[in-house]
């Protein structure tokens, strides 16, 4: 759950770079841009969850079960597209104040949390792989013992 977090974190502060990108952007076209309204245009969160909508219809209707095994389905279904609502629309909000907060604030120096965040995410990687070291060096250790007795066993033949 850590590391989830730690991506989620990585991901709101790059697209606060984008944020700043476009200001950026905009500075050299000498332009002014409305983030507000351009953001509410681009990320809108439309209700995807219809298509799910339909196939769990179209799954009703070719199933002949019994008014039991509809309910389930019903029930299953409404679960299912509240869920996928919530996370589409949280996500969809997220990008957007991401990108607008980097657009209004072209100054603040992100790259240090950045990088800050990502070195934290290597010694995590690291740590979880240290388990995997000493198997490792066994089989090499192993490996390696096995072909010096090969060889000898194979030379110890010629010279009998």
């Amino acid at each position: 759950m850590k590391i989830v977090n730690l991506i989620l974190i990585i991901v709101i502060i790059s697209l606060m770079f984008v944020g700043q990108t476009f200001y950026k952007s905009d500075l050299e076209n000498n332009e002014i841009r409305d983030i507000y309204n351009q953001t509410e245009s681009n990320f809108n969160w439309t209700d995807y969850s219809i298509m799910i909508e339909q196939s769990f219809d179209e799954e009703i209707n070719n199933n002949y079960g019994t008014k039991e095994y509809e309910m389930n389905v019903k029930r299953i279904k409404n679960i299912l597209i509240k869920f996928m609502d919530f996370i589409g629309y949280s996500t969809f909000e997220g990008t957007k104040w991401s990108i607008e907060y980097g657009y209004n604030h072209p100054k603040q120096d992100l790259g240090f949390f950045l990088e800050f965040l990502v070195k934290i995410l290597w010694i995590i990687l690291f740590i979880t792989l240290i388990p995997l070291v000493i198997p490792l060096l066994a089989i090499i250790y192993l490996f390696c013992k096995g072909t010096i007795w090969l060889i000898k066993k194979i030379v110890g033949k010629k010279y009998d």
